[in-house]
């Protein structure tokens, strides 16, 4: 609960699904994003035939929860309720059957700043952040039972594991997108594109927040609770660059891509902006004794400052490895699949690998609907949405459910921008 209460405020945006259109269709976007949104996606896109000349994202807002055990059901339920031990212990089991018996949460809160697509060049301004809390099993047992744990006798209890980090950054882009063909392939009609988007910018806050060795004791009755953090302590703390790099290709009514998200990345962190946080809690019947303590990087001896300057080396942007393919099945009614496989960096993007799929029907051209499914192959993702065209004002919402079977989650976007009249989406 301590650590929930550090983080929350510090927490922001990972913008995961920059656009409402990718969020309604379970993110399976990489072959069917255009204009100013292909930047995000796949920035080949901005080589392909049917590239808009213009387009414009004015503003947008998503937000998003997850959890890798807790139902919605089982969450309402904690909240605001009293909780026996059969509902308290079918809590426990849920948590010991996730991933490393760790209940985790994700969370992120953002809104685009500016999105500009002219030609096959985009460029543009974004903002984002992430958070995650981790709480072990026996960290979560402790809460849920005291100290006399599940069974009623009483236990020793070890809470390391338990922990989180946020972060948040801003950053401006610019991509390009050339098209080219392969002379044996081009009788068939295929075209191809490669793409690149480079972001730069800063890192403006940094927190991680770790269980160091508690310990709880029942014989003799004691707690000895310690806890260490890392944060910033300025508000420009490192300089961020990222490289995407992309490949597309286009027959009859199919798209294909392939993007390897931040395939060279790195942020230059500025240890001088940091200060580690020591806390301790010693408690028996004989009495207690409790500190706090916060250094400055200066303030800090040779070892460490080294030791910190390794873990921040550590802290890289995501790299994800993105497939997709989209398929005009009717000229009202199009179809979607991506797969995404996250393969480095320790600040990363919600579930490490997903399967996705979605479809986008246009009864009216003016209200076009669109529906997700997705899956990290033991959580189901179910989304949904439409867009409120008028000429070129395009406003597209979305909502989700995040995890299903195994967890929960939720998710809400919307997005305002302008695009062409007479441009086909």
């Amino acid at each position: 609960m301590a650590l929930a209460a550090c983080l929350a405020g510090d927490a922001a945006a990972q913008l995961a699904s920059p656009t409402a259109r990718s969020a309604a269709l379970a993110v399976s976007f990489t072959a069917r994003a255009r204009g100013y949104e292909a930047a995000f996606f796949n920035p080949a896109n901005l080589g392909l035939s049917d590239r808009p000349p213009l387009s414009l994202g004015l503003a947008g807002i998503s937000a998003y929860i997850d959890n890798n055990a807790l139902s919605y059901g089982q969450l309402a339920d904690i909240y605001g309720d009293f909780l026996d031990v059969q509902e308290k212990s079918a809590l426990l089991a849920e948590v010991r059957g996730a991933p490393d018996e760790t209940l985790q949460l994700d969370f992120d809160l953002g809104g685009g700043v500016l999105g500009l697509s002219i030609g096959r060049f985009s460029a543009g301004l974004l903002t984002l952040a992430g958070g995650e809390l981790d709480v072990s099993a026996e960290a979560l047992e402790l809460l849920l039972f005291g100290n006399d744990g599940e069974d009623g006798s009483g236990k020793d209890f070890a809470t390391e594991g338990t922990g989180g980090q946020a972060w948040h950054a801003s950053a401006a882009y610019l991509s390009y997108g050339q098209p080219f063909t392969i002379p044996a392939l081009d009788h068939m009609g295929m075209r191809f594109s490669v793409g690149a988007t480079l972001r730069v910018g800063a890192a403006h806050g940094y927190l991680t927040l770790r269980d160091v060795g508690s310990l709880l004791t029942a014989e003799p009755l004691a707690i000895d609770a310690k806890a260490e953090k890392f944060s910033s302590s300025a508000t420009d703390i490192g300089r961020l660059w990222g490289l995407d790099l992309g490949l597309a290709m286009e027959w009859d009514r199919l798209v294909a891509g392939l993007v390897v998200k931040n395939a060279f990345a790195d942020i230059l962190w500025s240890a001088e902006s940091f200060a580690v946080s020591l806390y301790a809690v010693r408690s028996d019947f004989e009495g207690s004794t409790t500190t706090d303590e916060t250094f400055l990087f200066d303030e800090l001896d040779a070892e460490d400052q080294e030791r910190l300057e390794a873990y921040l080396d550590t802290v890289n942007p995501p790299k994800q490895l993105r497939l997709g393919a989209m398929y005009q099945l009717t000229p009202k009614l199009s179809l979607s699949a991506d797969f995404l496989e996250l393969i480095g960096g320790r600040l990363k993007a919600r579930w490490d690998h997903t399967a996705a799929a979605g479809a986008e029907f246009v009864p009216l051209s003016a209200i076009p609907l669109r529906a997700g499914l997705a899956t990290d192959f033991s959580r189901v993702a179910v989304t949904g949405g439409f867009g409120l065209y008028l000429q070129a004002i395009h406003l597209d919402f979305a909502i989700g459910r995040w995890g299903l079977l195994q967890g929960d989650g939720l998710e809400l976007a919307l997005t305002f921008s302008l695009w062409p009249r007479d441009w086909g989406r």
